[in-house]
């Protein structure tokens, strides 16, 4: 028997009466799936469904609701036994190695099957829908190879799903006719569904790295200049309390100068990230010039945000900054800070560039505030 006239023997041995043959209903399962590979991609990676763990149980959902919708348009063989994709989108959480969303998708996927009754067939592809997610899973965590990962994690489901309907059929020409049909649509899927998902994730990763470039300075990791005019843009109609600080590092010419510029380039580095450690994770840190810094910081007091600025202050005076070689420098910053409510952001940071000269005609090293609504000056 040939390959290709097993597949036409399908179309009288199963369906009599059905307008449905196996091929085309598989193809149905997989055009569906595609469809899911997009959106869960989509939802994956975007950043407007709130903190990944809430997004990872929606993902979930969805993945589980499309399993549901394949196994309802599956294949059925005979009275008991039904075949159909309902991998396939748990191969993309797989690829993405989204645990929790797979999890979630697996157990649905697994449990729904006991609609179509509570039979022995149906127990089967309970405990076969779990092992097709761990298998999957130890394949995204060994093989790193894009392709080779997406193609195996096909391959790895179909291998599962064919037992399982080995066991439910047995070894004759009816397994080996219907297991053929299952393969190749699989397999054709399978290959088109792996150069999708690599597309999908290399076009976001492009587009992250784009969007990265464009907002971040390329030596701190910090926000540049750009993006710090964009993020305090709409400070007056927030009414909000806020302070920025306007930091610079002290004497760093000579730094520069003695040292090098590479390791000038290293001290920077290095104090932007003390500044992240130091600062809170929706505190606002830019750099807008060589040495020259800025943060944003909401609703504090001009007693609190003066104890943050001295916090990072004393941890840059006490932090040994290592060179290339191996060698260790220290250095001060001076810092100046504007303190108002709903102001614009123009006042504030001329505001908060007087302060930190006022800090550096004092002799550098120190901290001074002002607070712009009563222009009174508070030294540390």
């Amino acid at each position: 028997m040939t390959f290709f006239s097993a597949l036409l023997r399908l179309k009288y041995r199963y369906f009599e009466g059905s307008d449905i043959v196996p091929f085309t209903a598989l193809l149905l399962n997989a055009s569906v799936a595609f469809t899911g590979f997009y959106l869960i991609s989509k939802l994956y990676h975007s950043e407007h469904f709130g903190p990944f763990r809430f997004r990872g149980f929606l993902i979930g959902l969805l993945t589980g609701a499309i399993g549901l919708f394949l196994m309802m348009n599956a294949v059925q063989v005979n009275g008991e036994v039904r075949v159909d994709l309902r991998y396939l989108p748990l191969v993309l959480l797989a690829f993405y190695g989204a645990r929790f969303p797979l999890l979630i998708a697996t157990m649905i996927v697994a449990s729904t099957r006991f609609l179509f009754g509570v039979t022995d067939q149906a127990v089967i592809a309970f405990i076969a829908t779990f092992i097709v997610s761990v298998g999957m899973w130890w394949i995204h965590r060994h093989i790193h190879h894009l392709l080779w990962q997406s193609m195996l994690l096909h391959v790895w489901a179909l291998f599962v799903t064919s037992v399982s309907i080995f066991i439910n059929l047995g070894w004759d020409t009816a397994y080996i006719e219907l297991v053929l049909t299952f393969w190749t649509v699989g397999l054709l899927v399978g290959t088109l569904a792996s150069l999708l998902a690599i597309d999908l994730e290399k076009a976001t990763q492009r587009a992250k790295a784009y969007k990265h470039s464009a907002e971040r300075d390329h030596l701190t990791g910090l926000f540049n200049r750009r993006m710090w005019e964009e993020r305090t843009l709409s400070l007056v109609s927030e009414r909000r309390t806020y302070n920025i600080l306007a930091l610079d590092i002290d004497h760093f010419k000579h730094v520069n100068d003695t040292y090098g510029h590479p390791n000038g380039d290293l001290v920077l580095k290095r104090f932007a990230e003390l500044l992240k450690i130091e600062t809170r994770a929706h505190d606002i840190v830019a750099r807008i010039g060589g040495e020259e810094f800025v943060i944003l910081i909401y609703d504090l007091s001009p007693e609190k945000v003066a104890k943050v600025a001295e916090r990072i202050r004393k941890r840059i005076a006490a932090e040994a900054f290592t060179l290339s070689d191996g060698t260790t420098i220290q250095i001060s910053v001076s810092i100046g800070i504007a303190h108002g409510n709903a102001l614009p952001v123009e006042s504030m940071s001329s505001l908060a560039d007087t302060a930190l000269y006022e800090a550096k005609d004092q002799g550098r090293n120190r901290t001074v505030v002002r607070h712009a609504n009563a222009h009174r000056l508070i030294p540390h």
